[in-house]
């Protein structure tokens, strides 16, 4: 029986380093992985050190395990591609240093289209309050009389995105192209909610315009 004891005791040692480790590390997963296994030894614990199981502290135990553990997978979910189409890829691998997370936010204000050819996502000196991402297609743009391609891969739009103000150029995409459109205020929103997506927009616009004028 003592022996029985001294081994339940152990237990909470144990279940006690794990959250004093868990408390200790920054990175979230990690920190509710360690809790998850303190849970666990507790769950152990309160079964066996007794004569009777204790089931009101198993039960609360179960209900918070499995809170945790629900939100595990979710940190999960957050940090892998998972279940991502191969445009959405495509399209990730444009934005830099934004997470998995971060990313699908963006995702659900994303408006994918296939270009007529004909319709401009931007006009020349008119307001513009849309950020574009062309996927596929000749871009062409039309600038002070002056025309010139630029490839897919490129974002249009975001001089105007950054100002404030109307469009510098004329933008069309070849018929048949396939491009992704974000309105203003639903990134504005998530900047708000999100520093990192803010961040990221801002990098990658800032690196896309680098590059557009290092080709003109």
């Amino acid at each position: 029986m003592a022996d029985t004891l001294g081994g339940a005791a152990l237990l909470v040692h144990i279940a006690a380093l794990f959250y004093v480790a868990g408390f200790l590390v920054r990175d979230q997963l990690i920190l509710r992985m360690l809790v998850l296994l303190g849970t666990v030894c507790y769950l152990v614990y309160y079964y066996f050190a007794l004569d009777a199981p204790l089931w009101d502290a198993i039960f609360w135990s179960l209900v918070m395990g499995a809170a945790n553990l629900y939100m595990i997978l979710v940190l999960l979910f957050e940090r892998t591609t998972f279940r991502m189409t191969d445009e959405e890829m495509r399209l990730y691998a444009a934005f830099g240093s934004m997470n998995p997370g971060e990313f699908r936010r963006v995702l659900k204000v994303a408006e994918w289209s296939d270009a007529d050819g004909k319709t401009p996502l931007t006009q020349e000196n008119e307001l513009c309050d849309r950020l574009y991402y062309v996927l596929d297609g000749a871009v062409t743009i039309n600038k002070g009389g002056r025309s010139f391609d630029i490839p897919a891969g490129s974002f249009i739009g975001e001089v105007a995105y950054f100002l404030k103000q109307a469009a510098s150029a004329t933008v069309t995409v070849t018929k048949g192209g396939r491009y992704v459109a974000f309105s203003r205020d639903a990134i504005e929103k998530l900047e708000k909610k999100s520093p990192g997506i803010r961040i990221a927009i801002h990098s990658v616009l800032s690196a896309d315009m680098a590059a557009k004028v290092a080709r003109s």
